[in-house]
């Protein structure tokens, strides 16, 4: 079983069985790899297999000045970026 992660607006990631290396959210209209996921929403946090809870990952530098710099942009300019 592969670990499910949570992101920054509550949704819950699983393991795509269609596309392997995917993971994907709600009904499966989205399926993306993991590290988009984290680019789009900021650090996730993580429930590995047999854990009851979620777990904040530990974020890089280089992830953490890409989401502080996104969102100051998306606070001065609106939502830009896709």
């Amino acid at each position: 079983m592969n670990a499910m992660y949570r992101d920054s607006e509550g949704d819950v990631w699983m393991a795509d069985p269609h596309e392997p290396g995917n993971y994907f959210v709600g009904d499966g209209d989205i399926s993306m790899p993991i590290d988009k996921v984290r680019e789009r929403y900021g650090p996730l946090e993580v429930r590995a297999d047999g854990s009851r809870e979620f777990v904040r990952e530990e974020e890089s530098l280089e992830a953490l000045l890409r989401r502080v710099v996104r969102e100051e942009l998306d606070r001065r300019f609106g939502r830009v970026h896709a």
